[in-house]
């Protein structure tokens, strides 16, 4: 009896680390969902029609970048990270 008990909490805590993706400190990594700093320097370069990136810096779950706008401005572009 007590090595059934043990045998099924031992398959719990099996299943329970299976489903959780997160235990173990693993992390999504399939790049699904998450934006990396040169893809938010691409869609800033496309909203400035084609702009200068002069830096990109993580900020609130996305991206600001600066960028020089072929007028010569100079504009701060939120990417979103999602």
């Amino acid at each position: 009896m007590r090595q059934t008990r043990l045998a099924l909490a031992l398959l719990l805590l099996v299943a329970g680390v299976a489903t959780t993706g997160t235990a173990w400190g693993r992390s999504d990594k399939s790049g699904q969902g998450q934006m990396t700093p040169s893809q938010a320097e691409q869609a800033a370069r496309r909203q400035t029609g084609g702009g200068r990136v002069l830096s990109v810096k993580p900020s609130d779950g996305g991206y600001q970048v600066k960028v020089l706008t072929p007028s010569g401005e100079v504009k701060y572009i939120f990417v979103s990270g999602r």
